[in-house]
């Protein structure tokens, strides 16, 4: 594997393919209408550990 291989396939890995940047993008609008920091904080750590648990 060339180099180059190895960047196209990070790249797609990591940005292009991945599906939970896809589903962790799609709880903006969740985090826009919590009321408070500290809701937004819980949620956000809430939503790290089930994405580090699944993956």
């Amino acid at each position: 594997m060339t180099g180059a291989e190895f960047k196209t396939i990070a790249a797609n890995g990591i940005w292009r393919q991945n599906t939970s940047i896809v589903q962790i993008l799609g709880l903006c609008p969740l985090l826009a209408v919590t009321t408070n920091a500290v809701n937004g904080i819980m949620l956000s750590l809430a939503t790290i550990l089930v994405m580090a648990m699944s993956n």
